[in-house]
């Protein structure tokens, strides 16, 4: 008789556990869809002047997790002379350098987190960048 209290024993300890793992995991799924959308700031680029020097800095707020980086879609690159640079093991970018020829480009920019215990997110931001032509003296 005292084979069937072990093995009861033993079943019940596997349903609670089993309960108890999957109470967690319910949690863990509510607590991820749950969470905001990354998005890449700021909104707006500032206007760039042919022949000088740029600069804007790009970040991903309140991110629960670490960005894994920066990229510019190749179909909608930055300007001649502009590179975007991801600040490693940061929620930033920046995009820098001389801006050459002059005119209005479409720039998309994208990004995505690392996934912990929810998988990651990804966000992408098409700015509008115009690019002046230089003064006249």
């Amino acid at each position: 008789m005292s084979a069937k209290p072990a093995g009861m024993i033993r079943g019940l300890s596997i349903v609670c556990l089993t309960l108890m793992l999957s109470g967690c995991e319910l949690i863990m799924i509510a607590t991820c869809a749950g969470r905001p959308d990354i998005e890449i700031q700021p909104g707006n680029l500032p206007v760039a002047n042919a022949g000088q020097p740029y600069y804007v800095r790009l970040e991903v707020p309140d991110t629960r997790s670490p960005v894994s980086g920066f990229y510019v879609d190749p179909a909608m690159p930055l300007p001649q002379g502009l590179e975007l640079v991801y600040l490693e093991q940061t929620n930033q970018a920046q995009i820098q350098g001389t801006p050459t020829i002059p005119g209005v480009y479409n720039v998309s920019v994208y990004t995505s987190s690392y996934g912990t215990q929810c998988i990651g997110q990804s966000a992408q931001r098409t700015y509008k960048l115009n690019v002046r032509a230089p003064a006249r003296s």
